[in-house]
């Protein structure tokens, strides 16, 4: 068991290795959406429907905090900001130092529920940051962010969590609600609670994906998300649009050579190696989670664009927990080759031994008080 005092150190380490990614992701990568634009309500579809963030950023402008807080960090060091930091860039870092956070203790929490040893749980958040980093930052061609991304990584995180907990479905549909606001792709949340929903007695049970117990949450969350697209086509109906299948540009992007390195990078390199080795996930209900790949990437190629890898962000928490579990799997059976066992079975072993030395002697204690 760690220390409370080692707890603490890497809690700190945590955060600033958090902080420090969240800047760079600020100033490494372009913009893609016009935040003035964004906040007037005159960006285009479908970035000005993913409309959640536009609260944030009106408060950080007309917030004197802000504004008191922004103006000698400017000042303080041209070196270190090279570009002027107005209120809604400190805002959008303390928005997506929240969202790291949240998502690399969610994960750990998935991981730690998930794991019998829990073994590499100190490694979970840092491999949250690797995979975020590769995922949404390290490209050659369309290195853009948005200003909504890190919140819907933080969002699915919570909700993964709230659904491998058996939470109450409320908070899933709470923030379900809140959560759509922000980007739609809160759709691919329903198939993995139906998923999950099936999953009964250590087994996936095909026959139950259509059961009144998931049917009454998904049906209501699907209508509103409908409801909530058309809503927002229509409240900006007269902005110009970007929304449109996107298969002849990820058709190209597969048939390039140069393209795949990048297109591989989602979820740090490790979505292509958690498929392969999917069968060495010991938690059953994760391995069950990983049909939501293929209905993922046949939505992303439809509408998203492969190549910008932060389409893939919101499946960050699910790779790492089962690149852990993997990996703390392969390990205990290296060691179990070099005939070494874990302490756990070898105490269960001990136990069962002497219990079985106990069995075979009370017969002939009994015989003893007979005669």
């Amino acid at each position: 068991m760690m220390s409370q005092r080692k707890r603490w150190s890497l809690a700190v380490v945590f955060v600033l290795a958090t902080v420090q990614f969240a800047w760079c992701y600020f100033w490494i990568t372009r913009p893609y959406v016009n935040t003035l634009e964004y906040e007037l309500g005159l960006e285009r579809m479908p970035f000005q429907g993913r409309c959640l963030m536009i609260l944030p950023m009106k408060l950080a402008n007309s917030s004197t905090v802000m504004h008191w807080i922004s103006a000698p960090i400017s000042k303080a060091s041209h070196f270190w900001f090279p570009r002027t930091v107005h209120p809604e860039v400190m805002m959008q870092a303390l928005i997506n130092v929240i969202c790291l956070l949240v998502t690399g203790w969610m994960t750990t929490q998935i991981y730690k529920a998930s794991s019998q040893r829990k073994l590499l749980t100190a490694l979970v958040y840092p491999l949250v940051l690797a995979a975020c980093a590769a995922t949404y930052v390290l490209h050659t061609v369309q290195n853009f962010r948005f200003i909504y991304d890190l919140p819907s990584l933080a969002f699915f995180s919570t909700a993964m969590w709230l659904i491998y907990m058996r939470k109450h479905w409320g908070w899933f549909m709470a923030l379900f609600v809140v959560a759509t606001i922000n980007r739609e792709t809160t759709l691919l949340l329903l198939p993995l609670y139906i998923i999950d929903a099936a999953f009964i007695d250590g087994k996936l049970r095909w026959q139950k994906l259509v059961q009144v117990k998931s049917l009454r949450v998904v049906v209501p969350l699907a209508t509103y998300w409908v409801a909530w697209q058309a809503f927002i086509r229509f409240w900006y109906y007269g902005n110009t649009s970007e929304f449109y299948p996107r298969l002849d540009w990820n058709v190209k992007s597969l048939l390039v050579p140069q393209a795949w390195p990048q297109l591989l990078s989602a979820c740090g390199y490790l979505l292509l190696f958690v498929v392969l080795m999917r069968k060495r996930i010991p938690d059953a209900r994760l391995r069950s989670w990983l049909w939501m790949v293929p209905i993922w990437i046949v939505f992303m190629f439809s509408y998203g664009i492969l190549v910008e890898t932060r389409v893939f962000g919101e499946l960050i928490p699910l790779v790492v927990c089962s690149t852990a579990l993997i990996t703390e799997e392969l390990l205990v059976a290296r060691v179990r080759s070099w005939g070494f066992m874990d302490i756990r079975e070898a105490r269960t072993r001990l136990r069962a031994t002497v219990a079985k030395a106990r069995a075979r002697r009370r017969p002939v204690d009994d015989d003893r008080a007979v005669a």
